[in-house]
């Protein structure tokens, strides 16, 4: 009996782990025991032919109802373009934040060539959304720390968790799943970590910005220049990893962050 019910406990807190985020998943809450915790993380930037900036996000219209964010539509966090309706084109690598019907494509998944939604038309949200935002339930009131629910808002009112949110970081179901009508957490009240469109700059009022792992180290050099530009930025591609970081930021040409605790990974 006792066997069975520690079994039960393992099963249960497993259970929870993943919905909040599994480790090396689109979702994941670093902690201090974080493999990751620590590493630099860079900002997206742009230079010469290389653009990077703004990063966004939109949605590929595809639900039932036309120029409204619905079940069936998928949502991208868009790198290189500002999101304007039917005319920004979905691009390599960038992410999809919500699980897409029409192929094996989970939350946290990058677009490649080959993709179906590969140079599909965005739509942009309304003005004031999405946004980045938390539940306050952690040990601290009005502190965005460990306990804390993680959303993207893509419906008003702006301080209310409602129909149609995108969870990032929740026990109540995974990463990627929208918020619905009789879910527990819709009505929670929540409060801004990023108040977009631009989720790369800091904003009055953000707690923390857009940034990526240079898994692979590479940088921007010119085209036919005899030495390399600088500021040489880092070139956001497949291998790299982003994160929503809450991580101060540094100063200018070469901007970045260290990942610490809270951050939330927002690619696979």
């Amino acid at each position: 009996m006792k066997t069975s019910m520690r079994a039960c406990a393992l099963l249960t807190l497993i259970l929870m782990l993943c919905i909040g985020g599994a480790f090396g998943q689109f979702g994941y809450r670093i902690t201090n025991s974080s493999p990751e915790d620590g590493k630099i993380v860079e900002d997206f930037a742009s230079a010469g032919t290389m653009t990077q900036t703004p990063v966004q996000m939109g949605y590929w219209d595809v639900g039932p109802n036309v120029n409204l964010f619905d079940q069936d539509d998928v949502m991208y966090l868009h790198v290189g373009d500002v999101v304007v309706t039917e005319i920004t084109s979905i691009r390599p690598n960038d992410i999809r934040l919500t699980p897409a019907a029409f192929g094996p494509f989970a939350a946290g998944s990058k677009v490649v060539p080959g993709d179906v939604d590969l140079g599909q038309k965005l739509t942009a949200f309304p003005p004031t959304l999405p946004r980045i935002v938390f539940v306050d339930e952690g040990t601290i009131f009005g502190q965005y720390d460990l306990n804390d629910p993680v959303y993207i808002k893509t419906v008003t009112p702006l301080g209310t968790i409602g129909t149609g949110d995108v969870r990032l970081n929740s026990t109540v179901d995974l990463p990627g799943t929208r918020v619905l009508d009789f879910d527990p957490d819709n009505g929670a009240a929540c409060s801004v970590l990023h108040s977009g469109p631009s989720f790369n700059l800091w904003l009055p009022g953000a707690r923390g910005v857009v940034r990526f792992i240079n898994a692979n180290g590479n940088l921007y050099t010119e085209p036919g220049a005899l030495i390399s530009t600088w500021p040489s930025p880092p070139i956001y591609d497949g291998p790299d990893v982003v994160y929503f970081d809450v991580s101060s930021p540094t100063a200018y040409p070469r901007n970045f962050g260290y990942l610490t605790p809270n951050a939330i990974r927002m690619s696979n």
